[in-house]
């Protein structure tokens, strides 16, 4: 009997100890960086809000984990998430130049890259990269959108205005800084109205479907392995469901 006792106390003690392990494992946490993007994410009355955050609660919940959300400006927001483990990042495009870079865990929009002017200086309105490397541009650094214009020849000491943020962009287009903006309309517009600005008209080419983007959650390339799966399985599973179908077209 004392043997029987003994063994118990033994068992409970070494549960005990490993409990805390098993929790930790269940509730590593991780740090989900954002730039302010009134389409898919943002941060408002103390809250973080939008359909890329709710996507990302979902699957942070459906494989146990916990994130801090944090907001940041884009340039901030790419760094860290490029040299940090455990760090998730939203919302990205995925392009060849950081396909290998990060692990992606689910689509979260699909957004346009367009030439946009102000309709009230039709002088800047332009249809191809041709006539747009003849005009200024804002574009946020090290973004889809920059690496994109300079891989056809634009740069920062011809044709671009470099800024760390996507409202610097508007608003210098705004100002009449800029001539132009690569963009979504959608979110510039969005911008606009929530400036008070609705009175401002945008002009841009027609969209079609070589101006399409995907934006994606990814995270840092270090993660550790089980924490990538765990999401991953998470993404797979959250992805088959009618609420995502709903998130990915709000």
């Amino acid at each position: 009997m004392q043997f029987t006792i003994n063994s118990l106390v033994l068992f409970l003690c070494l549960s005990a100890s490993l409990c805390p392990f098993a929790r930790e494992s269940i509730e590593t946490n991780l740090l989900a960086v954002a730039n302010d993007n009134r389409l898919l994410q943002y941060f408002e009355n103390g809250e973080s809000k939008g359909p890329s955050i709710e996507i990302l609660q979902a699957i942070l919940k459906e494989a146990q984990l916990d994130a801090k959300i944090e907001f940041m400006p884009w340039v901030r927001a790419f760094a860290t998430a490029s040299n940090n483990p455990n760090t998730l990042i939203l919302s990205m495009i995925k392009t060849p130049e950081r396909q290998d870079d990060f692990h992606w865990l689910i689509k979260v929009s699909n957004l346009t890259r367009v030439f946009i002017s102000l309709t009230s200086k039709p002088e800047n309105y332009v249809d191809n990269m041709k006539q747009a490397k003849q005009k200024l541009i804002a574009i946020v650094k090290d973004s889809a959108g920059y690496n994109e214009l300079t891989s056809h020849g634009f740069s920062e000491q011809k044709n671009l205005y470099v800024v760390s943020e996507g409202k610097l962009e508007v608003t210098l287009l705004e100002n009449g800084r800029v001539d132009l903006v690569y963009g979504d309309p959608v979110n510039i517009k969005n911008v606009l109205n929530k400036r008070g600005r609705s009175d401002v008209a945008i002009s841009y080419k027609e969209i079609v479907p070589e101006n399409q983007r995907s934006s994606y959650i990814a995270i840092s390339k270090t993660t550790d392995i089980k924490i990538v799966n765990r999401l991953q399985h998470a993404a797979r599973k959250f992805e088959k469901t009618a609420e995502y179908a709903q998130l990915l077209i709000k």
